[in-house]
């Protein structure tokens, strides 16, 4: 079996769409009954160790996570992060990727395109779809970028062969409101990397004291800066709690800068200011697996996920999770988590504060946190979605 993929997920930074075609890739490139895996990013074509090298660089993007009244992006941050510019992305990449996408479908590949929009293709294909926020909450999108998933999602139904939904949630959402139908639709769950695991004091030391914060003794926030992720109202629910526990446990926001953030900066300034927040900007991937294991709390009351995979690497890593019990969430979380309303600021701020205060409830979380992800494996999201491009073979 001979498989093609479009790899400009994998530009950085790499975000979570990157890290699952990462994932894909390597478990795809192991496997006896994979002959061939080639992919294309813009007008080049990777395959072998050239694509082997692609997949492992993850070069740091050298982003800010979120500085109040910051200097302005660069143009060319500003031109990449441009959800405007999306269409006009699509087009030069569908341009470049003609000839490869020709040529793979003469020789029998199969097409899987991790990124929501499928290019047209001539041989089989699967896309995997991994929410639906556009259409629920279009207000936390731009509109052209609305206006550009609108179109092409219906596109990619009608084009590929099935559809992979990382959720059960997200699988019920795609035969609701685009009326594909069930069977065409397969949940699979996505994994969690190993390298989250839990870690001794003494391996985050150095991390922990580069910022300034204690083992246990911080709640963790991850995740891109944007309205979606209900951060504001995080915010605003930590400030309630008393100031005592504010300064005993500071909120850690970490995220590369996302859309609509003015307001969470001049929100969360006096915070900063008084040593209560904590913005670290970027971090490399081995120092947040620390923070992830010496949080006393990972906080992730998401308004809408397709599935939510942070919450899952902070159970692997043994610490307690704050969630929402809203979309997806509740099936990834399995119970192991504080469950709340995530439109409702006393909701998450009596979350909090029972997950700070009492150490018993931590611990039941931590214990069960660590079963739940023990479920989600790559190896298992692999084996899945082999059985898939079987199926249309």
């Amino acid at each position: 079996m001979k498989l093609l993929f479009d790899l400009n997920a994998l530009r950085p930074p790499r975000t979570g769409i990157g890290y699952y075609t990462q994932h894909l890739l390597q478990g795809l490139r192991a496997r006896s009954d994979i002959t061939d895996v080639r992919g294309w990013m813009g007008g080049d074509i990777y395959s072998g160790e050239r694509l082997d090298e692609l997949v492992r660089d993850q070069a740091p993007s050298g982003d800010p996570v979120l500085v109040p009244h910051s200097q302005a992006l660069s143009l060319s941050q500003c031109l990449q992060r441009s959800a405007a510019l999306q269409p006009l992305r699509t087009f030069f990449h569908r341009r470049s990727s003609r000839a490869v996408r020709a040529q793979s479908a003469k020789e029998g590949y199969v097409y899987h395109e991790t990124n929501f929009a499928a290019s047209r293709y001539a041989g089989p294909t699967v896309a995997t779809i991994h929410d639906l926020s556009h259409r629920r909450h279009p207000e936390f999108h731009s509109k052209i970028l609305v206006q550009h998933l609108d179109r092409e999602l219906p596109r990619t139904f009608r084009r590929v062969n099935m559809v992979i939904a990382d959720s059960h949630y997200t699988k019920q959402e795609i035969v609701d409101l685009y009326d594909v139908p069930e069977e065409r639709v397969t949940t699979i769950h996505l994994g969690v990397d190993e390298c989250f695991r839990p870690l001794s004091e003494v391996a985050c030391r150095a991390v922990l004291s580069t910022l300034d914060l204690r083992q246990r003794a911080f709640v963790l926030s991850v995740g891109t800066l944007q309205p979606r992720k209900n951060l504001l109202r995080l915010v605003e629910a930590f400030a309630a709690l008393p100031r005592e526990l504010r300064r005993e446990f500071p909120l850690v926001l970490i995220g590369a800068r996302g859309w609509k953030t003015t307001e969470l900066a001049s929100t969360i300034a006096p915070f900063i200011s008084a040593g209560e927040v904590v913005t670290p900007g970027y971090l490399s991937r081995n120092d947040l697996l620390k923070l992830f294991a010496s949080a006393a709390v990972f906080a992730y009351p998401s308004l809408y996920e397709g599935f939510g995979l942070p919450v899952l690497e902070a159970m692997a890593s043994g610490t307690a999770v704050l969630t929402s019990a809203a979309s997806s969430l509740p099936e990834v979380s399995g119970g192991a988590a504080v469950e709340v309303d995530p439109w409702r600021i006393d909701a998450i701020e009596d979350g909090l504060r029972r997950l700070l205060t009492d150490a018993s409830l931590r611990r039941q979380c931590i214990e069960r946190g660590v079963a739940q992800a023990s479920k989600f494996t790559w190896a298992s999201t692999i084996e899945q979605t082999c059985a898939v491009y079987k199926k249309i073979c």
